[in-house]
Parts: C-alpha cells; sequence; structure tokens
C-alpha cells in the first residue's frame, strides 16, 4: 500500500493520497465545527432561575425646592468703579447669593430689591425705586454657593420717592451704596464722584 504500482510514475499516486488525505481532515474539521456550531459551543453551567419580582416600591419624588430663608441669603452692594467723575454714568449691581447648604427659590422681584445712594452721612441721593414701580416675577433657583446679579445704571442724579421733586445732578465727593432685597440689607459700599 505504502509503495505504489501501477502505469503511472509513484510521484502521481502520492499526490492522489495526500490530497484524499487532507480532504478527510478538512471534511471532518467541518463537521466538528457545524456541531459545535449547532450546539452553541462548550456547555456552560446555566444559571439558577431568577426570583420572581416582589412587590413594586414608592419611590418618592424630588420635593420642589423650599423658600430661601432670610439666614441662607447674603445680599451685596457693588459698583463698577470705585471712582468716577460727576455726571458720569455709574454701574451699580445688587448680588444676592445663596449661603445655605441646599437649594432653594427666592423671590427677586423688581419691587423687592433696590439700590440706594446716600452721602457719608447717610443723608439719601438716589433710588432705583424712586421712580419706578414695575413688578416682575424673578423667582431664580440658587444651588448653595450660587449668586444672582442685577444691574442698574445710575446717571449721577438726585431721586425722590414718588419721583417727587426734579433730578438734579450730584456734585463731586464721597458716597456710598447699599442693597435691598425684601428686608435684607447690605453693608454700605463707598465710592467717590470726582470733579
Amino acid at each position: 500500500m505504502l509503495d505504489p504500482n501501477g502505469p503511472l510514475p509513484p510521484t502521481v499516486y502520492w499526490r492522489r493520497r495526500a490530497v484524499a488525505l487532507g480532504s478527510v481532515v478538512v471534511a471532518v474539521a467541518l463537521l466538528a465545527w457545524g456541531a459545535l456550531a449547532l450546539t452553541g459551543g462548550e456547555r456552560r453551567p446555566q444559571a439558577p432561575p431568577a426570583a420572581p419580582p416582589g412587590p413594586p416600591v414608592a419611590v418618592a419624588a424630588d420635593a420642589a425646592p423650599q423658600d430661601c430663608p432670610d439666614q441662607a441669603l447674603r445680599v451685596a452692594a457693588e459698583v463698577a468703579r470705585p471712582s468716577s467723575r460727576a455726571g458720569d454714568r455709574i454701574g451699580l449691581s445688587i448680588v444676592v447669593t445663596n449661603a445655605g447648604d441646599r437649594p432653594c427659590v427666592r423671590d427677586t422681584g423688581r419691587t423687592l430689591r433696590e439700590l440706594t445712594v446716600s452721602t457719608a452721612a447717610g443723608k439719601h441721593v438716589w433710588s432705583s425705586n424712586d421712580c419706578y414701580a414695575e413688578s416682575t416675577n424673578e423667582k431664580p433657583l440658587l444651588q448653595p454657593g450660587q449668586s444672582v446679579r442685577n444691574d442698574v445704571t445710575w446717571f449721577g442724579r438726585t431721586s425722590a420717592p414718588g419721583c417727587a421733586e426734579p433730578p438734579q445732578p450730584v456734585p463731586p465727593g464721597d458716597y456710598q451704596v447699599t442693597a435691598r432685597l425684601a428686608d435684607l440689607a447690605s453693608a454700605p459700599t463707598p465710592f467717590r464722584l470726582t470733579p
């Protein structure tokens, strides 16, 4: 069997045997691969069936943020520049900050907030509310440490409650601005008007 006999040269018989043997090996490999594919590969232990679901659990919805208590808020008055020329437009700001440890909501509507300019001795010079009566609905959600800022431009003129007096130019000198939100007031912030 190992020594080929026949009318053809021996190499032809050896080639035929090699092709036949290779075909058998490929056929066996294909059969094994097909069997694995049909059975899903190697057998793995099956996990035990899952336990039936329990009764539904009530999950509380996130509660709406509470109103900011006064003690959780800080109100500050800011001046754009510490010194300006008399008659210049001056940027003033009220800054309300949540100094508490939880988010809260605060009404900062236009009629609740006020910037007031006075002399260094405390005499009333101008207020953002003297000639302004329009109400707004502003209730921002303030995260801990977050601020809300409202900017106002002061034209360097006097005002009186209810616009009872005509505005007059403010002379050079030392002034201060305070901010108020409802009953909360800031410390005064000084600034100077130069000639």
